[in-house]
């Protein structure tokens, strides 16, 4: 038996003084009665006999004593509370409670109920149904998986458990969760994983559940939700993407795409729906909260549509797109909207140190720049260039030269030689061919190189962490560079080929290479200020913009935070690292990052997840092809509680004490 109420000590000292104060109330001498008698001499003899007590009156009063220091004694253990040892029939249970995003579909004629309504239902139900030694933890199952309390016995602690989950705008990592149901359970007695959730997880992830017994460290069993759920017709209409960007040769402009599925509630197998009939919807976009275009849009199930809104202008910049059925139910509101920030019109200054090369000036020119486009180009000679000059340029493209000191700011390196060169030149190769293209890149899109002649191109020696562009049978011929730096992120890409000895600058990929380079120096390709993925770890870039337009890279002191404010108004204190906030995102909406340093930010998250967004519910799951069963309920034992039985017992005594005193057996 073990206490979990006031140390022993203290109880030790409760029922001492107790006991002393008692018994000094048993010794004090009690005073008689004055009673008036007619006839004294006849009360003589009474009184003298009533004087002299038995041996048996001593004894039924220090009984009455002992009552009383074992009521007090009962009391004080209560005190205590104590707790029965745990037999070896108790499981250890982990409960994962399903609290990804598609737990907010709503239940068809139940109200606002959702299902983690429902999930969180039944497993109160098993909760209440446990036996007297199992023991228990409730763990949210969302893009972060996470006790909501210790190991339990109580079923009061487990339902605040079950309460404390929420579900979240992420999907669910069940490999996560299956990592902590296996730190959780190990070494335990019988353990076990109960899953309540909507089912919708393919085999891969199942399978991290799956070798939790194959491993023997725990028995794996599966809740379906009700019934309930798949009725009531309706379905998901669901925004899973929304891109936005400014054009290039017209930064006042924009354009915006967006990306729709409809997911019939009924439909569990979308392949055979395909001939189902189409579902109308209107699709907003709004611009600062005003509405700005309305399309009307017919949804197959489970076919994704694109919509393209091109040459939009204004002053605002939180994008939003908004899709509504018509004539039928969404279940799941969160991915009716989708969320995006319009790039900020940052002023790019690019200086050119070159001995002259109109090839390289003209596809400069081509990619859109000037003035009104935000885009500045500098030309130098080599024998004027300082590393002092290049801190004022947001870029600098050094043309067949290799400058001694290298500039601190992003680069693109055309032809470089010598071992100044940071990127370290292991030979030159004549006419190459290019045989393989990093197309994932961001400054290798839409840029095709298989057939580009030139004369020779340096071989470079990539460093970790450099990515290889174009290569020519394992021979990297370009490659790219990112480093961090206390300002945010340094960029450089090196080009081995000389431009006056290739067709590249007669070619379409050339101007299209140049303008990727700067949109990735620039971040407008990789930065995600725009739109977020939730359930995801994000690294916010703190810039700001000079009054120029010109981006700043700002130096963060060691130690520093920022405030991240989040769609529902929350103000949170986010480390930062490396110039970057760190933050893992969870609510889809408008955030806002703010520093003593850059000042307010702005971008956005979405769901983004069609997986989520599909809402199908698996009534039943298989790993390896074997069923996942029901837990069954706890095994009947004594409630390992035991101050309701000790305040039982007291009340019993006090119940026998008083029909003693008035049978007067004890006075």
């Amino acid at each position: 038996m073990t206490l979990l109420g006031l140390a022993p000590l203290q109880l030790a000292l409760l029922l001492g003084g107790g006991t002393a104060a008692l018994t000094t109330l048993y010794l004090l001498r009690q005073k008689k009665r004055r009673i008036e008698v007619p006839f004294v001499k006849l009360w003589l003899d009474v009184m003298k006999r009533s004087e002299v007590e038995s041996w048996w009156r001593k004894l039924l009063r220090w009984l009455s004593l002992l009552i009383q220091v074992v009521v007090l004694g009962l009391l004080v253990l209560a005190l205590g509370d104590p707790r029965l040892g745990r037999s070896e029939k108790g499981r250890t249970l982990v409960l994962l409670i399903d609290a990804s995003a598609s737990m907010q579909a709503t239940v068809p004629g139940e109200g606002k109920l959702t299902r983690l309504d429902l999930a969180k239902r039944q497993a109160g139900e098993l909760v209440r149904g446990l036996g007297g030694d199992d023991l228990a933890v409730v763990v949210a199952l969302d893009g972060q998986p996470a006790p909501m309390g210790g190991l339990s016995y109580e079923e009061k602690d487990l339902l605040g458990q079950i309460a404390a989950v929420v579900a979240q705008d992420t999907s669910g990592d069940l490999p996560a969760a299956a990592d902590l149901s296996r730190a959780l359970l190990t070494g335990r007695t019988r353990p076990q994983v109960v899953l309540f959730s909507d089912g919708g997880y393919v085999e891969a992830e199942l399978g991290a559940l799956g070798r939790l017994a194959v491993d023997k460290v725990a028995d794996v069993r599966f809740v379906p939700l009700p019934a309930v759920v798949t009725g009531g017709g309706g379905g998901n209409g669901a925004v899973t993407a929304l891109a936005v960007r400014r054009y290039r040769r017209n930064r006042l402009s924009y354009e915006v795409l967006t990306r729709l599925v409809w997911f019939p509630a009924a439909a569990l197998d979308l392949a055979a729906s395909q001939g189902a009939r189409k579902q109308k919807a209107a699709l907003e976009l709004l611009q600062d909260g005003e509405v700005v275009d309305v399309q009307q849009v017919e949804l197959v199930p489970g076919q994704a549509i694109e919509k393209i809104y091109g040459n939009l202008s204004g002053a605002g910049r939180k994008i939003e797109a908004r899709l509504r059925l018509e004539g039928a139910v969404d279940v799941l509101g969160l991915d009716d909207r989708a969320f995006a920030v319009l790039p900020e019109r940052r002023t790019q200054r690019v200086l050119l140190v070159t001995a002259g090369n109109l090839f390289l000036e003209g596809a400069l020119l081509a990619t859109g720049a000037g003035e009104e486009n935000h885009v500045k180009i500098e030309r130098i000679k080599p024998a004027a260039y300082t590393p002092a000059l290049a801190e004022a340029y947001d870029v600098v493209v050094f043309d067949a030269v290799t400058a001694k000191a290298p500039a601190n700011t992003h680069v693109l390196y055309l032809h470089p030689e010598g071992d100044a060169c940071p990127f370290a030149i292991a030979g030159v190769v004549n006419a190459p061919i290019i045989t393989d293209v990093d197309a994932s890149h961001p400054v290798m899109r839409w840029v095709a190189l298989g057939d580009v002649n030139m004369m020779k191109s340096a071989v470079f020696n990539p460093q970790p962490g450099d990515r290889v562009l174009a290569s020519m049978l394992k021979q990297p011929l370009m490659v790219a560079r990112q480093e961090a730096t206390l300002g945010g992120v340094r960029r450089s890409v090196a080009i081995g080929m000389d431009l006056r000895q290739s067709d590249l600058p007669l070619r379409v990929a050339f101007p299209v290479l140049l303008m990727n380079a700067l949109d990735w120096f620039a971040g407008d390709v990789d930065d995600d200020m725009g739109s977020r993925k939730t359930g995801q770890f994000w690294r916010i870039p703190l810039r700001k913009l000079g009054k120029d337009g010109k981006t700043e890279r700002v130096q963060v002191r060691a130690g520093a935070t920022a405030v991240l404010v989040r769609p529902d108004g929350v103000p949170l204190s986010v480390p930062v690292s490396e110039g970057f906030a760190l933050h893992y995102g969870q609510k889809v909406g408008f955030y806002e990052i703010r520093s003593d340093e850059v000042g307010a930010r702005q971008f956005a998250a979405n769901l983004s997840d069609p997986r989520e967004s599909q809402i199908t519910v698996q009534r039943e799951l298989s790993i390896g092809g074997v069923k996942l069963a029901a837990p069954a309920p706890g095994e009947q034992a004594l409630k390992r509680t035991l101050w309701p039985y000790l305040l039982l017992l007291v009340m019993a005594i006090f119940a026998l004490e008083w029909w003693s005193y008035h049978r007067r057996v004890t006075v």
